[in-house]
């Protein structure tokens, strides 16, 4: 397994904070010179009913395989960090790897976490988060994604600056960022929340739950 380090891992939960911080639900807002934000769904997408059986299938076998991490030890033992803070609506992000070799319905390289004290390690699944790595198509969202456009809505943060004491400000180029010693990203992977564990009156792909706030 490739470790991450602390910079490159909190850099998607920072980036996840300031759009927390900015959005608004509902349409989606325009987007800053260093973020961008996401609407909550893609509208007017129709979707086959073979998609939407493969998705509910989909689905099940990602709870069927993460059902062993309800217990956050679980997931610790077999390599998922927690990082960065609780953040309202989206929970503790439990990161495995940020680069992984390709789409595993069964191995969701982030879970997602609500603080329980009730729970086994203080801590009971949520949900999980996918990452794609593809083309932006002409419609802003990435080529061939695993999961109907109808339903899901993927997303990426860019010019990301995580400093070494791991504050996030916002609007500093990459040279600026490097300055001060800090790690710049450019362009994140195409990210997607799924709420398998936690229902979600938003919706199971919705960025936010409700539910963790």
């Amino acid at each position: 397994m490739k470790a991450i380090s602390a910079a490159t891992a909190l850099f998607l939960v920072l980036g996840l904070i300031a759009v927390a911080q900015h959005q608004q639900h509902g349409d989606a807002q325009p987007a800053s010179d260093h973020m961008m934000l996401h609407p909550s769904h893609a509208a007017g997408v129709p979707i086959t009913y073979a998609e939407l059986k493969q998705t509910g299938a989909d689905l099940e076998r990602a709870r069927q395989a993460t059902a062993k991490y309800q217990d956050v030890h679980v997931a610790e033992a077999d390599g998922y960090q927690p990082v960065g803070p609780d953040v309202g609506g989206m929970g503790v992000h439990f990161v495995k790897t940020l680069e992984p070799k390709s789409f595993d319905i069964d191995k969701p390289p982030i879970l997602l976490y609500a603080k329980d004290p009730g729970a086994s390690g203080g801590y009971s699944l949520a949900g999980v988060s996918y990452l794609w790595n593809a083309p932006e198509g002409p419609d802003g969202q990435p080529l061939n994604p695993p999961f109907p456009k109808s339903l899901a809505r993927w997303h990426r943060h860019g010019n990301i600056c995580v400093l070494p004491h791991l504050e996030n400000p916002h609007g500093l180029s990459e040279e600026q960022c490097r300055a001060q010693g800090g790690q710049f990203v450019a362009q994140s992977q195409w990210l997607v929340h799924v709420w398998i564990w936690r229902d979600n009156p938003s919706g199971v792909f919705s960025p936010e739950n409700p539910a963790l706030k």
